[in-house]
């Protein structure tokens, strides 16, 4: 079973999911790039985030808690934040366990 719920959106060549209520990453296909060391079909994209997906829900918890407005429910994670979060650098826990409702 999926662990984000990830898609691919190719108007804008991203993976995006969804967690915790209505918060919108979207990871762009060049991330994929740096984290695999090659580029990758989106279908490709979308198994490499559900099979790290534990990495991916860490580093959306530690962006939500560093976002400079409680009001913001969109983002992007780059390369570095996925990294930290795979690497298992301490992040923030706020709870983000599995996809919210889209």
């Amino acid at each position: 079973m999926p662990v984000l719920g990830a898609l691919w959106r190719g108007e804008i060549d991203a993976v995006e999911f969804h967690v915790d209520g209505g918060y919108r990453f979207v990871v762009h296909r060049n991330v994929f790039r740096t984290l695999r060391g090659s580029s990758a079909a989106g279908d490709v994209c979308v198994a490499f985030a559900e099979a790290h997906g534990d990495a991916f829900l860490a580093a959306a918890a530690a962006r939500i808690a560093s976002a400079p407005s409680e009001t913001t429910r969109a983002f992007h994670l780059n390369s570095r934040q996925v990294r930290r979060a795979m690497e298992g650098a301490p992040s923030v826990d706020s709870g983000l366990t599995e996809p919210g409702p889209r």
